[in-house]
């Protein structure tokens, strides 16, 4: 008999289910000292009503698995403001109803001696690895190690123009607040298209689609370049095992191309160096820089000050004697074809280049930031463009002016170099091209051989360009016979 009015007394103090009018009405307590504090409300089985003091209400449940003297919680959700037969889902908003079926199933899992929190926490920490493992997996972050860890064919590694044109074409720009780190560019590239999807899931056919929207959009030439970009990033994916074949390894360039063989007229020459002049540093500054020594435009444009020897150099020629005077020392580092290469500086481009203004302490001779080479090219090249075609149609006022390209001041260099009268051995020199027919000692030796007639070629063509600008005659060079070796 005692056995049994224990057993209604134990029933008796077991809180009963909430009712709705409760859990509508319920409110935090205030402790002995005026606080609002946070407060639960049983509602039996472990589960519990909780109102924080600025009122909010929600659901837990509170539990002690067998052999364990320290409770634990669990959060079910926040409180439903409407009735709902849905079934209940942990975190979201919950019905009373809703709350003693979750709580229920806790229940029975304690029962079991499973601990719900910890089912939780693994399930949270698989859910955040699996998160992981698939960002990994993604073009994105497979470009990002590419861009970082590939090397090139060359021991010296790739240049960082052709580490940053490679990831231009593949969608990634430098983070400039983030030196070494990069971010996806705004308007265009591989992962425009790609941009977190898995490695493994791109196919030949997603190339190809690729590839043409470039060409239907009138850039055959860049769909040809992120071609060779793909190749080469796809076939270093599959010496690291990242996927089992490429997909671009038997796809053709699929534009045509024509060897570009357009260079400046000498009115278009005139018309750029004045424009240039008027925009001032740094674009113009650069264009005219890049005219003058033949340069190709990254090797200028990213040119620290300290390759620069503006009160003058002595070079010891191997023929006997010395060459002096103000040079510039490209070195293979920064170079195209990673052969240094010693520019000599006419009176002309030593006047410009000495004249530059410094930014900050920063060392590079054309930036504007202090930390960077200039930017934006594209939009200052539109700008001079206009202001070489008002230039032009001063004179000829039906002038059409064709498209060109810095590079194409190459080939205006060039070419007027052979006007002028030198011989193509002292012009590939000052361009730097790397000839088949010189090679190791013999390609160093004749770096310094040329060096005199390189330092006559460039004042000549300087003389050319100030006689176009200025209106002046400049008498044709006669052409020197070559020293023997």
């Amino acid at each position: 008999m005692a056995e049994k009015l224990t057993t209604q007394a134990a029933e008796k103090k077991k809180p009963k289910k909430l009712a709705g009018f409760t859990i509508d009405n319920a409110k935090p307590k205030t402790n002995d000292k005026g606080k609002v504090v946070r407060t639960e409300i049983p509602d039996g089985r472990g589960l519990y009503l909780v109102v924080q003091p600025n009122g909010s209400k929600s659901w837990a449940f509170r539990f002690r698995i067998k052999g364990s003297k320290a409770s634990k919680k669990l959060t079910l959700g926040p409180l439903a403001e409407v009735d709902s037969k849905a079934p209940p889902v942990l975190g979201h908003p919950l019905s009373s109803s809703q709350a003693r079926a979750l709580a229920a199933r806790y229940r029975e899992e304690v029962d079991r001696d499973i601990d719900p929190t910890a089912v939780r926490k693994e399930a949270k920490a698989k859910a955040k690895r699996e998160a992981k493992d698939a960002a990994d997996n993604t073009v994105d972050a497979a470009i990002v190690e590419f861009l970082k860890r590939y090397k090139g064919r060359k021991k010296q590694g790739l240049r960082d123009s052709t580490r940053l044109l490679t990831a231009h074409y593949l969608g990634l720009r430098p983070d400039p607040e983030k030196p070494g780190e990069w971010r996806k560019r705004t308007n265009g590239g591989v992962l425009k298209q790609w941009s977190g999807r898995p490695l493994a899931s791109i196919t030949k056919r997603d190339a190809i689609t690729l590839l043409d929207r470039l060409v239907d959009s009138h850039n055959g030439v860049t769909a040809n370049r992120t071609l060779t970009v793909l190749k080469t990033f796809f076939a270093w994916a599959v010496k690291r095992d990242m996927i089992a074949a490429s997909p671009v390894a038997a796809l053709d360039a699929p534009a045509e191309e024509k060897s570009r063989e357009h260079f400046l007229t000498d009115p278009e020459l005139a018309a750029l160096w004045r424009a240039a002049d008027a925009a001032g540093y740094p674009f113009g500054r650069l264009m005219q820089a890049i005219v003058l020594t033949g340069a190709r435009r990254d090797e200028m444009r990213e040119a620290p000050r300290s390759e620069f020897e503006f009160e003058g150099a002595s070079v010891a020629l191997p023929t006997g004697g010395t060459w002096q005077g103000p040079l510039w020392t490209l070195p293979e580092a920064r170079s195209k074809n990673g052969r240094a290469h010693l520019v000599p500086l006419s009176a002309m481009a030593l006047e410009i280049l000495q004249k530059l203004p410094r930014v900050g302490k920063s060392s590079l001779l054309f930036t504007t930031t202090g930390e960077t080479p200039i930017s934006g090219l594209s939009k200052a090249k539109e700008r001079l463009d206009a202001a070489m075609l008002a230039e032009l149609r001063k004179t000829d006022p039906n002038y059409v002016l064709k498209k060109w390209t810095p590079h194409d001041l190459r080939r205006t260099f060039s070419s007027g170099l052979q006007r002028l009268g030198f011989p193509i051995e002292v012009i590939e020199e000052c361009l730097n091209h790397k000839s088949g027919t010189r090679s190791g000692v013999a390609g160093v030796y004749a770096r310094y051989r040329y060096l005199a007639e390189k330092a006559q070629a460039f004042e000549a063509w300087a003389r050319h360009v100030d006689g176009l600008v200025n209106g002046r005659a400049v008498d044709k060079v006669i052409q020197f016979a070559e020293a023997q070796p």
